[in-house]
């Protein structure tokens, strides 16, 4: 089984299977290859207590964040049916639908993976820009770090999509929830 897999980000709880499938980033789509699916995502952060967001919403302790003012990794398992020669994420506002300019790709496999699952890792730097891309699947476990005080700024979605070994791209599938992006300290 090829171990190179994925590039992406996500945050601790596992989602529900159904997906938002939105428009392809490229005109030249795969005919070989689809995701499926981003199966679950963890942080690198959680809450340690309840707190509220900017609206007066409750968030439990241990809902997974994205600190925006520090480093963040974060885990993203996606299912695909196909061959997978790289995958791709962004980022999409929750509130104003907006997504990143940038579309970070891993590295590209020597073969296509046609596992048809796994978990990518990636590093956000504040501001939400990507730092680093982990392609493959890790057997090492995320080290959530608990936070004590954030202050909420809002709410984004992950998404992801693949290439195939002709370079043609995938569907893009986005996460189920959106995650919490806060200040944290």
């Amino acid at each position: 089984m090829n171990r190179g897999i994925l590039g992406l980000i996500g945050a601790a709880a596992l989602l529900s299977s159904c997906n938002v499938t939105v428009t392809t980033p490229a005109d030249n789509s795969s005919t070989t290859l689809s995701l499926d699916a981003i199966s679950s995502y963890t942080s690198q952060y959680k809450l340690l207590t309840s707190t509220q967001d900017q609206n007066g919403n409750t968030l439990a302790a241990g809902t997974p964040i994205i600190c925006d003012n520090l480093n963040t990794r974060l885990d993203v398992g996606v299912s695909w049916t196909g061959g997978l020669q790289q995958i791709g994420i962004r980022f999409k506002g929750a509130l104003t639908g907006t997504t990143t300019n940038t579309s970070v790709f891993g590295d590209r496999y020597s073969t296509p993976d046609y596992s048809g699952n796994g978990t990518a890792s990636i590093t956000i730097r504040p501001g939400l820009a990507p730092l680093k891309v982990s392609s493959g699947i890790s057997a090492q476990a995320i080290v959530v770090t608990p936070i004590n005080t954030v202050n909420v700024k809002g709410y984004t979605y992950v998404q992801a999509f693949g290439k195939d070994s002709n370079g043609n791209y995938s569907n893009v599938v986005q996460s189920v929830t959106d995650i919490p992006v806060a200040d944290c300290s």
